[in-house]
Order: structure tokens, then C-alpha cells, then sequence
């Protein structure tokens, strides 16, 4: 971008050494729609570059997230966490819910993810 501005300059230097009133007015306009160009230019330059830094951070977010979500287990562990869980259904919206079976067991109020009643009662 600096390049861009000091050939600008140069051109509007040995530009304004033109001596008459009708040409300098003429490269004066010019000039002034070339500042405002290579104005709106580097803060594209700027936007673009803050764009391609935050869908980096996005990128390692959802690496992360998706190796926390799709981490390797056993059969032996997903087993575990089947026993650990129980499929019900909502006695409001008959909705399928997994719980766990402790939850299930010690809780007497048990909200409803869809329809915020109590799952087991009528």
C-alpha cells in the first residue's frame, strides 16, 4: 500500500508542474480520486486481513470442538455409556429423551427439553 501511495505522489509531483490552469485542475480531480481509492483500498487490505485472523481462530475452535465431540471410544466404553442411559419418551409430547438412568432414578421433576414439563408425570 505504501508503494501505491508513493507513486501517487511522484505522479502528482512531476504532474504539477504543468503550468496551465486547465490540466492542473484536471490532474488535481484525478489525484484527489486516487487518494480516496487507495484510502478505501487499505482499509479492504485491513478488513480482509482481520477476516482471514478471526476465520483462523473460528478453524481451531471447531478443530477442537470437533475432536472433543468425535473422540475415538472403545466398544467397551460405548457400552458403558449405553447402560448409562435410558430412552424415554415424554408423557406431555411423547418426545424421545435420553437420561441417565441415576437422574432418572433420584429426580422426581425431570423438565422436558421440548416441552418444559415434567417428564413423568400426566
Amino acid at each position: 500500500m505504501e508503494e501505491l501511495r508513493k507513486e501517487i505522489e511522484n505522479l502528482k509531483n512531476n504532474l504539477s508542474k504543468i503550468e496551465s490552469g486547465e490540466y492542473k485542475e484536471c490532474f488535481s480531480n484525478v489525484f484527489a480520486v486516487l487518494e480516496i481509492m487507495n484510502q478505501k483500498i487499505e482499509e479492504l487490505t485491513i478488513n480482509q486481513e482481520t477476516i482471514e485472523e478471526n476465520i483462523r481462530f473460528m478453524d481451531d475452535d471447531l478443530t477442537n470442538i470437533q475432536d472433543e465431540l468425535f473422540e475415538e471410544l472403545s466398544i467397551d466404553e460405548l457400552n458403558d455409556m449405553e447402560d448409562e442411559y435410558t430412552e424415554i419418551n415424554c408423557s406431555h409430547c411423547s418426545k424421545p429423551i435420553f437420561i441417565e438412568q441415576s437422574t432418572l432414578s433420584n429426580n422426581d421433576e425431570i423438565p422436558c427439553p421440548y416441552c418444559h414439563k415434567n417428564i413423568k408425570e400426566k
